[in-house]
């Protein structure tokens, strides 16, 4: 498997690829204070069970990090994320 963010504007996301084939993504989008709103996510039916999207969302959080900024957790996955990881709670706006 293999993660490419594309950006456009103000708009981006995290993309997971099996053998080319998209199998799920994390939206995000920068908000006016600078920060992340994390927009959607999603897994296509045939990869889910497989912890893709924990693995997108530990993308955003080290895009997060590497670029100094906050998400704003609008889409309920990500909420579940940062409820399950109080320890992350740093990277919360």
């Amino acid at each position: 498997m293999e993660i490419r963010q594309t950006e456009s504007g103000k708009e981006g996301r995290f993309t997971l690829y099996e053998n080319e084939e998209p199998a799920g993504f994390i939206k995000y989008e920068w908000n006016s204070n600078g920060n992340l709103n994390a927009t959607g996510t999603f897994v296509d039916e045939k990869y889910r069970g497989q912890h893709l999207g924990e693995n997108l969302f530990e993308q955003l959080i080290n895009f997060a990090r590497q670029n100094d900024v906050k998400i704003f957790p609008i889409c309920p996955f990500v909420v579940k994320e940062f409820e399950k990881h109080p320890e992350l709670g740093d990277f919360l706006e």
